[in-house]
């Protein structure tokens, strides 16, 4: 029973040990605050003397490498994101400066289509001084009826546009109306077969009858044959109108074309001139229909532009 009261028991031993060991701990815990704190404020100094210089300098040289190798190892992404992200904005770039080319390029276009019309709309009048004349557009190619060359417009009934009236361009004689609606009228083109006009040499005033062949384009011809048959037509002579009565359906000095060729009819007097037309049907735009009747006499002849 000695033995056993003399000798301590392993339990109590540990227990009693328990108190000494959590304030070695807390001992530590505390002396590592201070020692924090205190490499904290002599850091805050700056100075070339601070104890914790040498540390800074240690961990520069061990940590600023890998730095450097990261930022190195980051930088073509960086690059690439920064190259896709000028190439985006290049391309937004590109495709305005596309829209604005386009609209100016459409601008250009639509004031260079107003500046021919209104050119064109100078040299009508210049045609036709005396007339009152209805400006129209040509909207149509196509036949009418019996008749195989004829073109249509967009000015009809509503604007005193009729059958058997002149229509006519900044350059000459276009034909004349077969037929109308409210908003639009069908034009027979002189260079159509059915068509017939009296035409007057520009020269000498002698008298004829101008016929279509059926042809259309810049390589039309229209035959000339002379009321007069000694008469004696030349290349060079110009032919305008000679007029209808009432000024229907043709009005009196309007350009019609210049004599290109002249030929002899075999075992007859008189000859057949080939004329080429001032007006080009097929590149018409603007016309005018004569609707009016004039202020005053017009003249017996009307020479068209120079350099014709």
């Amino acid at each position: 029973m000695l033995t056993d009261l003399g000798t301590p028991a392993k339990g109590l031993v540990r227990s009693a040990g328990m108190p000494r060991e959590i304030r070695r701990r807390r001992t530590i815990l505390v002396l590592v605050i201070l020692a924090s704190f205190t490499l904290i404020v002599l850091d805050a100094r700056r100075s070339a003397g601070s104890p914790v210089e040498p540390l800074r300098h240690a961990a520069a040289a061990v940590f600023g490498p890998l730095e450097s190798g990261a930022t190195n190892a980051r930088q073509p992404v960086d690059n690439l994101r920064d190259r896709f992200a000028e190439v985006d904005r290049l391309k937004a770039e590109n495709e305005k400066l596309q829209a604005e080319n386009e609209k100016l390029n459409s601008d250009l276009k639509t004031t260079d289509y107003a500046r021919s019309r209104a050119a064109e709309l100078d040299r009508l009048l210049k045609v036709a001084p005396a007339y009152t004349v209805t400006p129209a557009r040509v909207i149509g190619f196509g036949s009418a009826q019996s008749f195989n060359h004829t073109v249509t417009i967009d000015a009809g009934t509503a604007d005193g546009v009729r059958p058997d009236m002149t229509v006519l361009n900044g350059d000459g004689l276009v034909g004349r109306v077969v037929r109308t609606t409210e908003a639009t009228a069908t034009v027979l083109l002189i260079g159509d077969r059915n068509s017939t006009v009296g035409g007057r040499l520009n020269s000498t005033l002698a008298l004829g009858f101008v016929s279509g062949r059926g042809e259309v384009g810049s390589h039309a011809t229209l035959d000339y044959k002379l009321v007069d048959l000694k008469a004696q037509p030349k290349p060079g002579d110009r032919i305008v109108t000679w007029g209808s009565s009432g000024n229907a359906p043709y009005v009196p000095g309007v350009p019609i074309g210049q004599i290109t060729s002249v030929t002899p009819v075999q075992g007859a007097l008189g000859s057949t001139a080939q004329v080429k037309p001032f007006v080009d049907p097929s590149s018409i735009d603007t016309v005018g229909v004569v609707t009016g009747p004039p202020a005053r006499a017009p003249r017996t002849t009307v020479t068209p532009e120079k350099g014709r």
